[in-house]
C-alpha cells in the first residue's frame, strides 16, 4: 500500500484553530499532501460533571461528542475542494499527548498548530500546546502566525541556518520537503551586532558559511526554483529578521537546538527570539534522521 503524505492539524473551534487550518491548506497544496483535522478532548471530559447527575451520563457524553463533531465539520468546511481532509475526534490526557499519538497513528509528516491569541497581528506568541510540542515532538512542527490566510500557492522557503556545526540535518529535512517542488529557496544567516561595543559584522565569515550551505544543498536538491543566500544583521535577532524582506507566499524553516535529544525538537533561544518578529509560518525540524522524511 502506497503511503500517503499527511499532516496532523491541531483544530479547535477558535480563530487560532482557523489559522491552523489555513496553514495546513497552504502546506498541503504545496506538497500534495492530505490533512488530518484532529480535535482532542481530555479523558476527564468524558466524565459527567457532578451538577449534571449520574443519570444524565449517556446524554451528556452524546452531547459532548455531537458538539465536538460539529466543530470538526466546521473546520473541514474551511478546507477547499482541492485539498483532501479527514476529521478525527480524540481523547487523551492532554492535547499535546493526543496530537503526538495522532501523528504516530497516521504516520504523519508534520503537526500544524497555531499561535496564542495574545500575540500581535501576524506575530507569534507560543501557547502551552505549541510550547509542549516544541519540546517533545519527533516530527516537524509547523506554526501558524496569528491571522494567517493560505495563499493560492507558497512560492518561497527561507531557511535560517546558524554557523555552528550540526546544520546538515536541517538541510536534509529541507531537501526531502522540497524534492520535486517548484519553489524558491533562500538561506539566511542572522548576525546580531553589539552596537554598544561596536563589534564589526563578520560578513566574510557568514558568506563563507553560506557558500558551504549552498554547495551542500544545491548538489543534492531536486527542487525547481531559484536558490539564494543572504546575511541579515541587526542590533538584535528580532531586528535582523525585520531587516529581511518577507513575502506573503513564504514559509520559514529552522532547526532544533543542539540540546535536543536525537529525533526530537527543542526550540533554542535564537529561534524563540525569531518568533517575536517573524511574519510568516515557521516549521521547526527535529534533530536526527527522522527529520528527513519526505514532505
Amino acid at each position: 500500500m502506497t503511503r500517503v503524505a499527511n499532516y496532523v492539524v491541531a483544530y479547535e473551534a477558535t480563530e487560532r484553530g482557523n489559522d491552523t487550518v489555513e496553514l495546513g491548506v497552504a502546506l498541503a497544496r504545496l506538497t500534495r499532501s492530505e490533512l488530518r483535522l484532529c480535535l482532542v478532548l481530555p479523558h476527564h471530559a468524558s466524565t459527567v460533571p457532578a451538577r449534571v447527575g449520574a443519570a444524565s451520563s449517556p446524554d451528556y457524553q452524546a452531547l459532548l461528542e455531537e458538539q465536538a463533531l460539529e466543530w470538526l465539520e466546521q473546520g473541514r468546511a474551511r478546507v477547499p475542494a482541492d485539498v483532501v481532509a479527514t476529521t478525527h475526534l480524540l481523547y487523551a490526557d492532554s492535547t499535546t499527548e493526543g496530537l503526538l499519538q495522532a501523528a504516530a497513528t497516521f504516520d504523519s509528516d508534520r503537526i500544524v498548530v497555531g499561535a496564542s491569541r495574545r500575540g500581535l497581528m501576524n506575530r507569534f506568541t507560543i501557547g502551552s500546546v505549541a510550547n509542549a510540542l516544541l519540546h517533545s515532538s519527533s516530527v516537524p512542527v509547523a506554526l501558524a502566525p496569528r491571522g494567517y490566510t493560505a495563499p493560492e500557492q507558497l512560492t518561497r522557503i527561507t531557511c535560517a541556518i546558524g554557523t555552528r556545526p550540526g546544520w546538515t540535518p536541517l538541510l536534509d529535512s529541507l531537501l526531502a520537503f522540497s524534492e520535486g517542488l517548484t519553489v524558491d529557496l533562500r538561506f539566511v544567516t542572522l548576525v546580531e551586532v553589539d552596537a554598544g561595543r561596536g563589534h564589526p559584522v563578520d560578513h566574510a565569515g557568514s558568506q563563507a558559511h553560506l557558500a558551504s550551505v549552498l554547495e551542500y544543498f544545491s548538489t543534492r536538491s531536486r527542487a525547481h526554483g531559484e536558490i539564494t543566500t543572504e546575511v541579515a544583521s541587526g542590533h538584535s535577532v528580532e531586528a535582523a529578521i525585520e531587516a529581511l524582506d518577507w513575502q506573503k507566499t513564504e514559509i520559514a524553516f529552522v532547526g532544533s537546538s543542539r540540546l535536543a535529544q536525537p529525533t526530537t525538537i527543542f526550540l533554542g533561544i535564537t529561534a524563540h527570539r525569531m518568533l517575536h518578529a517573524l511574519p510568516v509560518p515557521l516549521i521547526v525540524v527535529p534533530t536526527g534522521t527522522d527529520a528527513r522524511k519526505p514532505h
